[in-house]
């Protein structure tokens, strides 16, 4: 493709350009780098630019990369290097930038601009800068105005995610993430209100409140997690907030207030609180600022007040120096608690951080073979929660398309819902469960 440079004409003395940049954009990592994507669309579209749907027809392309993990890392590298061949410069935004900078610069030394993830105001100018010919421009420092300004919702949905915070006040030994993110720094109430209601008034129902911890929401800002859901609750309508990651530290001091804001209709009844390792001497060693008993106290807290929720956590199997039996600490508190959703990741080393300097690593094979087995566990839990749903009746929220067909839908709990019916997204129907699979219930309407 050749590329096009912008062309002007002068009106009342102003030069004026007439050509529409075009930008492609790919996203990789978690909610807040999906939610990071949404403002940067946004905040190109004020400049005039028009997003397009494949590299080949694109002035500029836009990888928005994750560094949370080497697999994730290596699968962007390539990327990067297969894109690197196309005519259009290539802009690297998001976190790898700021945890392994120097393997981007390998992967694509022509490249456009670096950008960290908190450089989205920046990414409207250096847009310019590239497609008029600069290359090799690195901007890794924070924007002092609040990104959340450029925010637009991703079109033909009715599913948005909107950041309320981005860092956190953690010092974990494995997360490379906090060397991106940094410390914390909170959106304000009133910001964030904004945005949200203009979510809802624009057709949006299922919006999901993101951070990489939410409990740390506020601790910069003097505001607190309670007055923002206080806040949102007020917003009419008939969307849903899911509420993101929290810490069980952060909130242990006020989970009961939390738990009597989520009993309103307008929040799923879903509790992402990770927790790591079943042992205490790994979570020390891992700089979690929690134990095992002060994580489960959360969890049964939650159970009491919403029995039916879903409870989602992650496990890191592996950490350097897990003992069999600090492994089977682990499988002891899956049993015991029976979170819904386990998100079960194989430790990784990560650049600059003091767990990848440890000595005392866990073999490969070792690490696959304790990941199968809590597989194999988590697998007949959450077959055995799922079955417990037949015959359930009660109204879902309809979010958009199967991945294998039919109409999704999330029940109060955020269970997915799978139904044949040609339904109306975002809105909220009568439902039976008939069939239950291990990673999504079959529904039937009863309209």
């Amino acid at each position: 493709m050749e590329m096009r440079l912008p062309s002007f004409h002068t009106f009342r003395g102003v030069l004026i350009d007439i050509v529409t940049v075009t930008f492609y954009l790919e996203t990789y990592g978690c909610s807040l780098n999906m939610a990071d994507s949404d403002i940067m669309v946004g905040r190109l579209h004020k400049t005039g630019a028009v997003r397009v749907n494949s590299p080949e027809e694109a002035d500029v392309i836009i990888v928005n990369t994750c560094g949370v993990k080497e697999p994730t890392e290596d699968k962007i590298v390539h990327r990067l290097s297969e894109l690197s061949h196309l005519s259009a410069p290539v802009i690297v935004a998001g976190c790898l930038p700021k945890i392994s900078l120097h393997r981007v610069e390998r992967a694509i030394p022509d490249f456009g601009a670096i950008l960290g993830p908190q450089s989205i105001d920046t990414l409207g100018h250096i847009v310019d800068r590239v497609v008029r010919g600069e290359r090799g421009i690195v901007c890794l420092d924070s924007d002092v105005t609040s990104k959340l300004q450029f925010y637009e919702g991703p079109p033909g949905s009715v599913v948005c995610t909107v950041p309320i915070c981005e860092g956190c006040l953690g010092s974990c030994t494995y997360c490379a993430v906090r060397l991106a993110r940094s410390t914390i720094r909170s959106y304000s109430i009133d910001e964030i209100f904004r945005v949200v209601r203009r979510a809802v008034h624009t057709g949006y129902r299922e919006i999901r409140l993101t951070a990489q911890d939410a409990g740390a929401f506020g601790h910069d800002t003097g505001e607190s997690l309670l007055e923002l859901l206080h806040s949102l609750d007020s917003i009419p309508g008939e969307h849903m907030f899911r509420l993101g990651m929290f810490n069980p530290d952060l909130v242990a001091d006020y989970v009961h207030d939390l738990l009597d804001v989520m009993k309103s209709p307008h929040f799923f009844k879903f509790f992402h609180v990770p927790l790591q390792s079943g042992s205490d001497r790994i979570l020390r060693l891992m700089a979690r600022r929690y134990r095992f008993d002060e994580w489960r106290e959360i969890v049964l807290t939650i159970r009491n007040a919403f029995p039916t929720a879903t409870i989602a956590t992650d496990i890191i199997v592996g950490f350097p120096g897990e003992t069999e039996d600090d492994f089977a600490a682990t499988i002891d508190a899956i049993e015991e608690t029976h979170p819904q959703i386990v998100n079960i990741s194989k430790y990784g080393d990560r650049p600059g951080t003091k767990a990848a300097r440890a000595r005392n690593k866990v073999d490969t094979k070792v690490k696959k073979e304790r990941s199968r087995r809590l597989s194999r566990l988590v697998h007949r839990i959450v077959d055995a929660d799922r079955r417990r749903w037949v015959g359930w009746r009660g109204y879902v929220l309809v979010t958009g398309h199967g991945p294998k067909g039919g109409i999704m839908a999330r029940t109060p709990s955020y269970l997915p819902v799978i139904l044949s019916e040609d339904l109306e997204m975002g809105s909220r129907v009568p439902v039976e469960i008939v069939h239950a699979k291990t990673t999504y219930l079959v529904g039937q309407s009863r309209c």
